[in-house]
């Protein structure tokens, strides 16, 4: 805020009897040579469970509520200026511009807009996941992870017809990663140069509660179509450990639903490609319009990312 360095703090009071927390603070510190001093202590209605900036605003995630409170620096304290309900519990919030992502306790995730007239929903996914992680691809385009070990991405519908369609994510990609996934974040494991002209590739990074990390890329279509036929044609070639099916294992399976995967291709099957033998590698790109070593360059280019 202006000059100043502000750390905001989100708690939440929990007692024995209450099912879930009624009374929590968020607590604003400045950063005055090197300590933290508290400058503001705002009551709210319920636990703090997440909380994010969006231009000179905050966002706070209050038990079922998003809440948005502006800072007046006059009088050097925060104040609500506008809320949006309809949650279960408000477990992650991201900020793109003035759009908002928020993932859900059990409501998966729903699209928001800050107006200057409040937080106006514009879409969400009608599907009953357990989110554990959120985060934007891009305006359009929205990413989640659920306690079942899967990732998802669902995109908004802005060429629908009707007004109700428009109001309903697309699910355009579903995956069984097997880990679970507790954070999001915009970046790379290394540093990407553009070549030929050609923008470095956009990564998105995740960690998980086992403390791995891993890297998400987004594919150019062509490269994408490809690919997916050469997993394809790795996952008959190589034998899986025990002899389980890799699209059994990363297919999305959670309690309400079963599905093969789609719109993710596993990148740790594609570099394994890299280590087989020459033979092998025939096999595996016959009846492709690739060639061994075009292939071999695309995944060792892919590879790089991490």
């Amino acid at each position: 805020v202006g000059a100043c360095c502000y750390v905001v703090v989100g708690t939440g009071l929990v007692k024995p009897k209450e099912p879930e927390p009624t009374e929590g603070r968020i607590l604003l510190f400045q950063l005055v040579d090197g300590s933290l001093e508290l400058r503001h202590e705002q009551p709210t209605k319920g636990a703090v469970y997440c909380l994010e900036a969006i231009g000179s605003r905050l966002l706070a995630g209050v038990n079922n509520k998003l809440q948005c409170y502006e800072w007046l620096p006059e009088q050097g304290r925060i104040a609500l200026r506008a809320e949006h309900c309809g949650h279960i519990l408000v477990l992650y919030v991201q900020a793109r511009g003035d759009f908002i992502l928020v993932g859900d306790l059990m409501k998966s995730i729903s699209l928001l807009r800050w107006t200057q007239g409040g937080i106006v929903e514009l879409a969400r996914d009608y599907n009953a996941h357990w989110m554990t992680a959120v985060s934007f691809l891009d305006d359009d385009t929205f990413l989640g992870a659920e306690n079942r070990l899967n990732l998802f991405v669902a995109r908004k519908r802005a060429d629908a017809a009707t007004e109700e369609e428009r109001g309903n994510l697309e699910v355009v990609g579903e995956f069984h990663l097997g880990e679970f996934v507790n954070r999001f974040r915009r970046g790379s494991l290394t540093m990407q140069m553009p070549e030929g002209g050609t923008p470095p590739m956009k990564t998105t990074l995740y960690g998980t509660v086992n403390g791995a990390v891993g890297v998400l890329a987004r594919l150019p279509q062509e490269h994408f179509a490809i690919l997916a036929k050469v997993q394809s044609s790795l996952s008959r070639v190589i034998k899986g450990v025990g002899g389980l099916s890799h699209s059994e294992w990363r297919s999305f399976v959670n309690d309400r639903k079963s599905v093969d995967a789609h719109g993710f291709i596993d990148g740790d099957l594609l570099e394994s490609f890299l280590e087989l033998a020459p033979a092998k590698m025939d096999e595996v790109v016959k009846g492709l319009d690739i060639s061994v070593e075009q292939l071999s360059c695309m995944l060792e280019e892919l590879s790089r990312l991490h």
